[in-house]
């Protein structure tokens, strides 16, 4: 009995010393893809340099803020994850590691592909994770967030001044194109058209476990004390704690300090991080900043504070997951796993993590196929 205990610990260990790696591994490929790039090394160090230029006290609350922020918004995912699945027992700091890695990821390659990334990491840590009930923790966890965010961009869309320009919608240029490319068009839609049939006939299949596995994804909802006291509140303390580093990064740029001021940085932010296209969201940032901003200090003041923001927030996340990673594993655990890269045993070792994992998955497939 202990030796069949013993075995699953031990399999459950070995799976997340892996994955605490690949995460590292990952996020020191990042970091070389910003040094060797030019543009995305001078942006670096033109976000240092206009973080150097605050005030150290100033300095030290901002990064005090972000740092609880992190602490915050990580405990809030680690808490819907064993939740959800209690039995991966997922250690806080390897959450905090996981969840900052994806944002220096997303700060530098489009698309959100750290979200993903990091959804994958978690699907590999958690034994029989499956995608549909991930992402549907995922999304519970965010609903707070989403709620602030909704906030903040309903109060950047009545503070943003009006802009004489016209601007030419996304339904006016799909016609557009429609018009001058009908044949192109007719091709697309064709295929489209084919590729909803395919998912469809081929989605009806597993709708029934996807809906299962969206229920069990919503079961915390259930219980609203629960959600709340696990889930909301540590959210609702990282939003202030933002809210702090917001206030005292105006106050170091001499920009006012208002519940309007504060609400136009926090939502300009967060309109910028949805349309991110560039690293860094360079350009955009800075360019809704002023925007937003433009009626309380000179445009320069305004690009020099979204850069320093920029600058901080990327060296506070990476601090903290780097910090938080290492630790998962220990010393000993750490060098265990060198040894084992050195030796080339890395891809073997994934390999089997691979395939239990899809023995879990498959598990519950073969229980409702037997009579």
């Amino acid at each position: 009995m202990t030796a069949d205990a013993a075995q699953p610990l031990t399999e459950s260990n070995g799976r997340r010393r892996w994955v605490t790696w690949i995460a590292l591994l990952l996020l020191l490929a990042v970091i070389l893809l910003i040094v060797l790039h030019d543009d995305l090394r001078a942006l670096a160090v033109d976000t240092w340099h206009e973080m150097l230029s605050i005030p150290p006290g100033y300095l030290v609350l901002i990064v005090t803020f972000k740092v609880m922020q992190a602490a915050l918004s990580s405990l809030s995912w680690r808490n819907a994850l064993n939740w959800t699945w209690p039995h991966a027992n997922l250690s806080y700091r390897f959450v905090v590691g996981i969840d900052q890695g994806q944002d220096i990821v997303n700060a530098v390659v489009p698309g959100r592909t750290g979200t993903w990334a990091m959804l994958g990491i978690i699907g590999l840590a958690i034994p029989g994770a499956r995608a549909p009930k991930l992402l549907t923790v995922w999304g519970v966890q965010n609903l707070a967030f989403v709620l602030f965010a909704s906030v903040s961009y309903a109060l950047v869309a009545i503070g943003l001044p009006q802009q004489p320009q016209e601007r030419q919608g996304v339904i006016d240029r799909v016609s557009s194109f429609a018009s001058s490319q009908p044949l192109l068009t007719g091709v697309v839609a064709g295929i489209i058209v084919i590729l909803l049939i395919v998912a469809v006939i081929y989605g009806r299949r597993k709708l029934d476990q996807v809906r299962q596995q969206v229920r069990e994804g919503l079961a915390i909802l259930g219980s609203p004390a629960r959600y709340v006291r696990l889930m909301f509140l540590p959210s609702l303390a990282s939003y202030l704690f933002r809210c702090g580093a917001y206030v005292v990064m105006l106050s170091a740029f001499g920009i006012p300090v208002t519940i309007w001021t504060l609400a136009l940085a926090l939502g300009s932010n967060a309109l910028a991080g949805t349309v991110r296209f560039t690293p860094g969201g360079l350009g955009t940032t800075q360019a809704i900043d002023i925007v937003a901003l433009s009626a309380y200090a000179a445009p320069e003041v305004i690009t020099a504070y979204s850069l320093s923001e920029i600058a901080i927030t990327a060296l506070v996340n990476t601090a903290v997951s780097f910090v938080a990673l290492l630790s998962v594993n220990g010393w000993h655990g750490n060098r265990a796993v060198f040894s084992h890269l050195r030796r080339g045993e890395f891809t073997a070792d994934l390999h089997s993590v691979g395939t239990r994992q899809r023995a879990l998955r498959a598990r519950p497939v073969r229980q409702r196929r037997r009579p």
